[in-house]
């Protein structure tokens, strides 16, 4: 119950997430920056928000943490469903996905299967909901009845259904499985001192690198310094809590948004693989196996640009992300809390789009017409993911050699 419950919440979150709209994938061929988006958006306010939450939970009793968790679900639920519209639905939708995330964390302790089905789940449903949301609005798919009243309620039918069944089974397996659960505390002060500026300064990275006069040396740079801040804010969680940071920007930067995902069979496949392989990294975990399949998807990417090969990395991906990923775990809850939105907010946008203005039907109104104005080309997405893939080897390599820590403290 415990496993299912974490399961449950992670969807929840993940779907959320993918509400959101997270950026696309460095090396996803179709991959496009539609919009600019303004340095705070949904997915900074989800990673702050699960940092505050995990921290203000820290030493609180199951049944408190049990009400924050089970009030979140509801809040993205009431989101979702579109009984809170607007902008205020918008942060709403953001801020309760968070406090789910964090409370999350904190019930699922150090409990290694916990923490592994809360991540799967929750990275699962951010990189697949959307596809799956795709399939089901399909002409020929199911169609599904949902009267909604005001002008400003935009809710996907499909969305909304999933939503209330996994919310409902969340709430009921949060409570039944933690409602006399012992919960120990953890480390607080080094969880705010990453989780709070990590999101923000990759933010300010995206923002830069989404200029739309940027150049391939700004975008470069721009990735760099996404590289440094991640390692420093590896090395700066307690014992080898960093490696879930550093595995999980490593596959945003390879590619981890481009799932392949076009027909039902793909999204059952990817989802497939993804359980798959973080049931391997339960059973047998060897972090430097997973690190080394991550530069193979690395360098298939590569060749793939030039080489008439299929897209074996697209697919290989899923599998390999989440092996690496459970590797890694277990972790302190306020680390997992902090580390996990890093695979959507440390993203950098490929294609960057520049608004142009030309005349309307009307005088008094022009239309806005998006032109691509730069975009980096294959070698260079290609040749920087394997860069910043190796770069995060060997930080790994030498977070290996600390100590593991059990227990944090404030």
């Amino acid at each position: 119950m415990k496993v299912l419950s974490m399961i449950l919440a992670g969807f929840v979150v993940g779907y959320a997430i993918g509400d959101i709209r997270p950026f696309d994938s460095l090396l996803s061929s179709t991959a496009e920056f539609g919009s600019l988006a303004t340095i705070v958006n949904g997915l900074t306010v989800l990673a702050l928000t699960a940092c505050l939450t995990s921290v203000a939970l820290a030493r609180s009793s199951a049944r408190g943490v049990l009400v924050v968790a089970i009030g979140a679900v509801l809040v993205v639920l009431f989101r979702t469903v579109g009984m809170v519209t607007g902008m205020f639905g918008d942060w709403a939708g953001a801020v309760g996905a968070g406090a789910l995330l964090g409370a999350s964390a904190v019930l699922a302790g150090r409990h290694r299967g916990a923490q592994a089905s809360l991540a799967v789940a929750a990275i699962g449903a951010g990189l697949l909901g959307t596809a799956l949301d795709a399939l089901l609005q399909v002409d020929d798919g199911p169609v599904f009845v949902w009267d909604v009243v005001g002008a400003e309620d935009a809710v996907v039918p499909e969305r909304a259904i999933i939503m209330v069944i996994a919310a409902l089974g969340a709430a009921l397996s949060l409570f039944m499985a933690h409602r006399d659960v012992a919960l120990q505390s953890h480390e607080t002060r080094r969880t705010l001192l990453v989780g709070l500026p990590l999101p923000v300064a990759a933010g300010v990275l995206s923002w830069f690198a989404g200029g739309h006069d940027s150049g391939d040396a700004v975008w470069l740079g721009a990735l760099a310094g996404m590289a440094v801040l991640a390692v420093v804010a590896a090395f700066a969680f307690p014992g080898r809590d960093g490696r879930v940071l550093l595995v999980l920007f490593a596959s945003a930067t390879i590619g981890s948004m481009g799932f392949a995902v076009e027909d039902s069979l793909q999204l059952a496949v990817s989802a497939a693989l993804l359980v798959v392989g973080a049931g391997i990294g339960y059973r047998w975990p060897q972090v430097y196996v997973g690190l080394g399949g991550l530069l193979v998807v690395a360098g298939a990417a590569l060749i793939e640009g030039y080489v008439a090969l299929p897209p074996v990395s697209q697919f290989a991906l899923p599998f390999v992300v989440a092996y690496a990923l459970v590797s890694t775990l277990s972790t302190a809850p306020g680390s997992l809390s902090v580390a996990l939105p890093a695979l959507f907010t440390m993203t950098l946008p490929v294609t960057v789009y520049a608004a142009s203005y030309q005349p309307g039907l009307s005088l008094s109104s022009d239309n806005a017409v998006a032109t691509r104005t730069s975009e980096p080309d294959h070698l260079v997405l290609s040749v920087a993911g394997l860069v910043v893939v190796a770069v995060v080897t060997v930080a790994c390599a030498v977070l290996m050699r600390r100590p593991a820590v059990v227990s944090g403290s404030s």
